[in-house]
């Protein structure tokens, strides 16, 4: 009997939901797709800089040396000692003249950089200490997650507004959505996540110039959303 209850139960079960099923696929539907794209300007860049210990008439320029330089020259243009940060330190046995040898520290540091006028700087400060050592990996935006949820949102309103004008030329309303998926682009260049961008990849920075007045400018980088969204129609 207990079994019999439980087949009679499944059964008017799977009818409900089959219904409803039925339901579903039969209601009249637009299915509509949002884009929209952001144009930015990196504005935050993480450099990795490696110093070298070395000999300077005959004198030993230490790492401790070498980086209180740089945390002097960096606070001259504005970036605070807390943004340089050691990742790596090794040492090699070098050759320091005809007969002598000589263990040499090498130390690897993080640097970040808001701003492309200040790494224009920071590139002639780095020069001027021997440093040319200098690889960026990553640029970004202080307000990366904000953009990006913006983008969303225009592309969402646009798939609205496509399916508004789209019904109204044969008479019909817009109703619910039913669906709402955001497209992934797996080509686009997601450089705010990453933990490792190589910034040649989209060659986003232009090469420095002889010229003091000239500026170090990177491409706009496009954000891109993509929305679809199935709606009832009324």
């Amino acid at each position: 009997m207990k079994l019999f209850k439980v087949l009679v139960t499944l059964f008017f079960s799977t009818t409900i939901f089959s219904q409803s099923i039925s339901n579903i696929t039969t209601i009249p539907f637009i299915e509509v797709v949002g884009n929209a794209e952001t144009e930015i300007v990196p504005d935050q860049i993480y450099l990795d800089i490696c110093i070298k210990e070395r000999i300077n008439n005959g004198k030993k320029l230490t790492i401790d040396f070498l980086e209180t330089k740089l945390k002097t020259e960096l606070k001259q243009i504005g970036i605070p000692e807390e943004n340089l940060s050691i990742s790596d330190v090794n040492a090699v046995l070098s050759k320091t003249g005809w007969w002598r040898e000589e263990l040499l520290s090498t130390a690897n540091y993080t640097l970040k950089v808001k701003g492309a006028n200040r790494l224009k700087k920071l590139f002639e400060i780095l020069k001027k200490l021997h440093i040319f050592e200098i690889n960026i990996t990553k640029a970004t935006h202080y307000n990366i997650i904000e953009i990006r949820k913006n983008n969303r949102i225009k592309a969402i309103k646009e798939a609205k507004e496509k399916a508004d004008y789209l019904l109204f030329a044969i008479g019909e309303k817009t109703g619910k959505p039913i669906i709402i998926n955001e497209t992934t682009n797996n080509n686009q260049q997601n450089f705010s996540t990453a933990n490792f961008i190589n910034t040649s990849s989209y060659s986003s920075i232009s090469k420095l110039r002889g010229d003091k007045n000239s500026t170090v400018q990177f491409k706009k980088i496009k954000i891109s959303s993509t929305i679809y969204i199935k709606f009832q129609i009324k």
